[in-house]
């Protein structure tokens, strides 16, 4: 894995403290996952209970089916379902053809009954890959399939369940699907942000299979877990806050980043806030700023973790005054602003919580401003768009989809495939298309297909899924594919326009230096 440090500036004053930042980088290599794909242990959890009556069951079901249906010998599968209590369906097996379509029969039978005991649906998911004599160092992923409307077992709330999945996950991670209208979409994504696994919203039979081609070709396409980044300030230098929305754990001299994992060919970045303290005198050479030691778990082609580690030095030219960058790098400073961005809209949406309408308005409404005095007009423009989307109470509730698509796929700047329509458009326009590779995701599939003839403002993920030709299907498809075909999953981006020039005006009011 290639892994670099950078500040966004290279030369600052000597005579002075600086507050700078410090980027480090990730970029997962290519590989092969056709030959070199390594086994995993999936264990999708149905919620059954009666608010998932009608399409949301349906959905939910032909997604766990479809699940099953990828799977090769070699990877694992099981199934539980919950309504007032949890019960096991089946314990992880290897999936053999007859024990797929036996799986698949028994996720085709079940019906809604009664009250949501999630709390009891997630423990059971949990503790059955934990505890499951599985081969060592299988990727284990427990797949939520719920409206996450829980009202009994021994957690109902985020308060309460968030604290019960951290003490319960071990060496399993957790992905959340949110089926509905109704859904509790804040609930399900902030547990499978804890869970380190993915979130989607379904709302339409187009949404379930992208997310499920999204889950399984993430889960195949794993390059590293458990990466750990340590940040060691040198030489009287601070670290000032981690910006990026991670896992952190630390003070002013040191901190320690949590990553869950990278997939192939993904590049994630992490932002820290750094103050490079003032030196006697220009300095002929570059100073030792941060030592930066990298580690995680690489899966082989075996399927085995091995650690590997990396250690950069972040080093500073300290130069006379006048001689200093006085800009920050244009590409560093676009990776600033997207951590930073995450970062207010999760303050700005606190307040919107709390009826502090005015007050999510003009956070998001500062660091607009701030991205517009460093030229970066892209994020001033999505910045005053998120904050239109917490202007109100009415706003800010119909919104629920697009902030939680915007704010998850600006942690990683990635699986832009994943959002609701409007967020995936003005986020791809934002940073460009999603960075996960078609060659990445290619092993979710039995074959591609590519449309020589299509439109060429359609741009095709080529994520093709088989859909079943029964002529009665469970729930509605919006195409009739013939017999041995497949459907492609496309995004059309938006329409490039002419960037209007934007004169910036000097900004007057004084402005939040937190960034």
């Amino acid at each position: 894995m290639d892994t670099t440090v950078n500040f966004t500036h290279e030369k600052v004053r000597h005579d002075q403290d600086n507050e700078v930042h410090l980027v480090v980088s990730l970029k997962a290599p290519k590989k092969d996952w056709e030959k070199e794909r390594p086994p995993i242990c999936v264990f999708p959890v149905i919620d059954i209970s009666q608010s998932m009556t009608g399409q949301k069951i349906e959905y939910a079901k032909r997604s766990a089916m479809k699940l099953v249906e990828h799977l090769q010998p070699g990877d694992f599968c099981g199934l539980a379902v919950f309504s007032d209590n949890a019960e096991l369906v089946s314990p992880p097996m290897e999936m053999t053809q007859d024990k797929k379509t036996e799986l698949k029969n028994k996720i085709g039978d079940l019906r809604p009954v009664w009250c949501t005991n999630f709390s009891g649906g997630m423990l059971m998911g949990l503790e059955q890959l934990n505890k499951a004599d599985l081969p060592k160092d299988l990727l284990k992923r427990v797949i939520m399939l719920t409206d996450g409307q829980a009202n009994t077992g021994v957690a109902k709330c985020r308060r309460t369940l968030l604290p019960l999945l951290e003490s319960n996950l071990g060496a399993v991670t957790m992905s959340c699907f949110g089926y509905g209208e109704d859904a509790d979409q804040e609930l399900l994504a902030d547990l499978a942000k804890k869970g380190k696994g993915n979130y989607a919203f379904i709302q339409n039979p187009d949404d379930a299979l992208n997310a499920f081609a999204k889950e399984l070709g993430g889960l195949l396409s794993t390059y590293a877990q458990n990466i750990e980044i340590k940040v060691l300030a040198k030489n009287g230098h601070t670290i000032n806050e981690v910006v990026s929305d991670v896992d952190t754990d630390g003070d002013d001299k040191k901190v320690t980043i949590k990553l869950p994992e990278i997939l192939s060919e993904e590049e994630q970045h992490v932002v820290i806030k750094t103050t490079l303290s003032e030196q006697s005198k220009a300095l002929p050479r570059k100073l030792l700023a941060f030592d930066v030691k990298v580690s995680c778990d690489v899966v082989n082609k075996d399927g085995k973790l091995e650690k590997v580690s990396d250690n950069l030095k972040a080093k500073m030219a300290f130069v006379k005054p006048g001689k200093e960058q006085k800009k920050a790098d244009k590409k560093l400073d676009e990776i600033v602003a997207l951590a930073q961005m995450v970062k207010v809209q999760i303050e700005a949406e606190e307040q919107a919580k709390r009826g502090d309408y005015s007050g999510a308005v003009a956070s998001m409404g500062f660091i607009s401003d701030n991205f517009a005095t460093r030229g970066l007009e892209k994020y001033s423009t999505a910045a005053d768009k998120l904050g239109g989307k917490m202007r109100s109470k009415q706003a800010f509730t119909s919104s629920s989809s697009y902030l939680n698509s915007y704010k998850t796929a600006g942690r990683r700047a990635y699986g832009a495939s994943g959002m609701s329509a409007d967020a995936r458009n003005d986020f791809c326009g934002l940073v460009g298309e999603s960075t996960m590779t078609n060659d990445a995701m290619k092993s979710t599939t039995d074959s591609f297909t590519v449309d020589d003839g299509a439109d060429p403002d359609v741009v095709s993920s080529k994520i093709t899924i088989d859909i079943d030709t029964d002529p009665n299907p469970q729930w509605p498809i919006t195409t009739s594919p013939a017999p041995d075909t497949t459907i492609i999953i496309t995004q059309t981006p938006p329409k490039k326009e002419k960037e209007k020039e934007k004169k910036v005006s000097s900004v007057t009011k004084k402005r939040s230096k937190r960034w």
